[in-house]
């Protein structure tokens, strides 16, 4: 079986999206992209040495301006579920200390609570570091914190 050039550039394209698939860093996706105009250019009869030069100039913008939409699209990105539980306040409900678990009520919720600060006495606020699988990070908040 002969394939013919913008065959070739094509399944090239397929070969670089679906490796995409994998890596997920849009750097081979912005290389299938420029193997499409390269197609183009094999399919109305451009030579070799001009697909070759179709594809570099196609990815030299591409790779740049893919960088820059996925670097928007991900500082862009909401702090969701566990994510969003860093930063906020907690009321201790049972002894915290550094090496003892201790109980705290986040949103209506009881999480067990390790202090980064030394012991945390019960009815006392505190703010979270740091999340370690399900237990939270805690140091006590000043007074007149926010």
């Amino acid at each position: 079986m002969h394939l013919s050039g913008w065959e070739l550039w094509v399944a090239a394209a397929l070969l670089l999206a679906g490796g995409e698939l994998l890596h997920g860093a849009f750097v081979l996706f912005a290389f299938a992209l420029a193997c499409l105009p390269a197609a183009l250019g094999a399919a109305v009869g451009m030579g070799i040495a001009g697909q070759l030069g179709v594809f570099a100039t196609a990815a030299v913008i591409e790779v740049p301006v893919l960088a820059r939409w996925a670097h928007r699209r991900r500082a862009r990105r909401l702090a969701t579920n566990a994510e969003a539980i860093v930063g906020k306040r907690v009321r201790v409900l049972k002894p915290v200390g550094e090496n003892d678990d201790g109980v705290v009520l986040l949103t209506g919720e009881h999480w067990k609570a390790r202090s980064l600060a030394g012991a945390i006495a019960p009815g006392t606020e505190a703010q979270v570091i740091q999340r370690d699988g399900l237990c939270l990070l805690i140091v006590p908040l000043e007074r007149g914190s926010p």
